[in-house]
């Protein structure tokens, strides 16, 4: 984005209008990210159709599976063997093959297999079950610019965060003019076609599909392995740029997720249907999420989800709607790709976090002990750095369990950097979730816990317990720079036995 484009109109009160070329400029983006890719990964100019098969400028990132691995060992380079792969598929026309499965579980694969889903569950939430009694599944990728920073300063292992962040703050690297793109993450979400769904209307590529089921004992076990027609419903992207330094958050959806027009039909003249929403059930209540019903050994209590008990349709309701503005951007990109014949068409994009101010600062939230004063409504737009805009934006394929409505203020705030005197804010406000103000959270390893005597604390495993950081003082207490994948993916590396370890900390129960 041109600064000097923007700024003026900030600067005179025309959001909505600035907002607009950010609007645009995320829809470019999704396109360039979309195009067909040359067997170097990048826009191939010399495609007059657009070839379904072809492989995509996305597929050639990597995904985060293949970056953080077990042991916090070092992944391969950028032009690793599934470059390689790619490129040679790119010149025999093929699509891609995707390994969809649940990382948490199984262990992380090498750079040179198949790319794979990061994970089966919504962040910090649980399953998104389709209309069929299926799960959405998810996986994350990232561009060269990213996975270099990350690759060179070893922040692919807590070990090496630690060390990083204890000389001075992560700070992904922003786009240099158009020499370099800006650190780029995306996220996508897939859903497992169907007898009764239209494969027309999706991007789609094959999958293997690793499940996760629990037998009588109820204990989450790797199950059946199907290979599956996915369906791409959802895509997240975020970008550092120098004019953004808290990232650009943009999220499409596909058009059928929650609403169709039930007088059209589809490619088989049946009447088209929503891919979360059954108009057919219109009191089942929304956004809620299924209850745990498996564990992770036996006798152990009910903390997670297996697929073969977790079957019932999730009713996802949009809580709030598109920006009319967002439309017809929408509108605009949607004619120009119906006629091009492109399956694009039937995607839209949702919104577009951006900062109007930079360089604004963050508001603590909480409630002074004792009274009913409190910090929102500034704690909750004003939560993260920037005064961005809007501040609320959802993906209803990512994040539907967050959209909860009226509510305490305390979990929308960045309540954990409380003031002394201040307790969580139980002032009722609206509230969903926003892009940047989840990720404002994400922090960094810092180091590893120790006892009194300054020797290291080792979990009922056996291993060191990461301490992470957060994103404030400039990022000098362990900022991750707004990308999870430092906190969630990254192992530590093996720590030797020694003589002055101390007890091992007692198991949960």
């Amino acid at each position: 984005m041109d600064p000097s484009q923007v700024q003026p109109l900030v600067n005179t009160g025309q959001i909505a209008q600035a907002q607009s070329l950010f609007d645009t400029f995320a829809w470019e983006t999704f396109l360039a990210l979309n195009s067909p890719a040359d067997a170097n990964g990048n826009p191939d100019t010399s495609v007059q159709t657009d070839d379904p098969q072809q492989p995509r400028v996305w597929e050639f990132f990597r995904e985060s599976g293949s970056v953080f691995l077990p042991d916090g060992a070092q992944p391969e380079p950028w032009n690793s063997a599934s470059f390689k792969t790619l490129a040679a598929q790119v010149k025999r026309g093929e699509a891609p093959k995707r390994r969809l499965w649940m990382t948490s579980l199984g262990s992380r694969k090498s750079a040179n297999e198949a790319n794979q889903l990061d994970e089966s569950f919504q962040a910090f939430t649980g399953p998104l079950v389709d209309l069929n009694g299926n799960w959405v599944r998810y996986e994350v990728l990232i561009n060269k610019t990213e996975f270099d920073y990350i690759y060179q300063n070893e922040l692919y292992n807590l070990d090496g965060q630690a060390t990083f962040t204890a000389k001075g703050p992560i700070n992904f690297p922003a786009n240099d003019g158009t020499n370099q793109p800006g650190s780029m993450e995306i996220k996508l979400a897939w859903k497992q076609l169907a007898g009764n769904d239209d494969p027309s209307r999706f991007f789609v590529r094959q999958g293997q599909v690793v499940h996760y089921d629990a037998g009588p004992d109820g204990v989450q076990t790797v199950g059946r392995v199907t290979t599956e027609t996915m369906g791409l419903v959802g895509m997240h992207i975020a970008v550092r740029t120098q004019s953004s330094p808290t990232w650009l958050w943009a999220t499409f959806e596909h058009v059928d997720n929650v609403n169709v027009n039930s007088l059209d039909l589809d490619s088989k003249g049946r009447t088209r249907r929503p891919n979360f929403y059954n108009p057919e059930t219109p009191v089942a209540p929304v956004n809620q999420l299924p209850p745990q019903n498996a564990r992770l050994a036996s006798g152990a209590p009910l903390t997670t989800w297996a697929e073969n008990l977790t079957t019932t349709p999730t009713q996802v309701l949009q809580v709030l709607p598109v920006p009319g503005g967002t439309e017809a951007i929408n509108a605009k990109f949607q004619a120009m790709l119906l006629s091009q014949g492109s399956v694009f068409k039937n995607y839209k994009l949702i919104g577009t976090q951006w900062p109007t101010a930079p360089n604004f600062p963050a508001f603590p939230g909480g409630m002074l002990f004792g009274t009913n004063n409190s910090s929102s409504p500034e704690s909750i737009i004003y939560k993260t750095p920037g005064k961005m805009v809007p501040t609320y934006l959802i993906n209803t394929t990512m994040e539907t369990f967050f959209q909860l409505g009226n509510q305490k203020a305390g979990p929308l705030e960045e309540d954990d950097r409380l003031p002394s005197g201040t307790v969580s804010d139980s002032q009722i406000v609206f509230g969903t979730e926003s892009c940047v103000g989840c990720h404002y959270s994400a922090g960094a390893c810092i180091g590893f816990k120790t006892d009194l005597q300054g020797r290291l604390v080792l979990d009922a495993n056996g291993k060191r317990i990461p301490i992470f950081g957060k994103n404030a003082n400039s990022g000098l207490t362990g900022s991750a720079n707004y990308s999870w994948l430092l906190q969630m993916r990254a192992q530590a590396k093996p720590y030797p036995p020694a003589l002055n370890q101390v007890k091992r900390s007692k198991p949960t129960p």
